[in-house]
């Protein structure tokens, strides 16, 4: 069918083979197109990148959280100020 959307060519490599053939066992269906199945497995691939990221990002963020704070009152109020009185400029 026409498309004015871009199109890529895929050699059919061992792995992308290897990946086409998984692909026909979890969407028969389109066990016969291999366009189609490259075009499931693209999207797959990327709501599975997705998924990694955020699981990524939350564990991050859970880090900084559960280390935010640790070091409150460890320095006084005038830490700073009285280091600095002890350096000539």
């Amino acid at each position: 069918m026409p498309t004015t959307l871009p199109r890529s060519q895929v050699t059919h490599t061992g792995p992308v083979q290897h990946a086409l053939e998984v692909a026909a066992k979890e969407w028969p269906h389109d066990a016969s197109k291999p366009a189609a199945l490259l075009s499931r497995l693209a999207v797959q691939a990327a709501e599975n990148i997705e998924t990694a990221q955020a699981a990524r990002r939350a564990e991050r963020l859970e880090a900084i959280r559960s280390r935010a704070g640790r070091f409150h009152g460890v320095y006084g109020a005038n830490y700073l100020a009285e280091v600095r009185e002890g350096w000539n400029e």
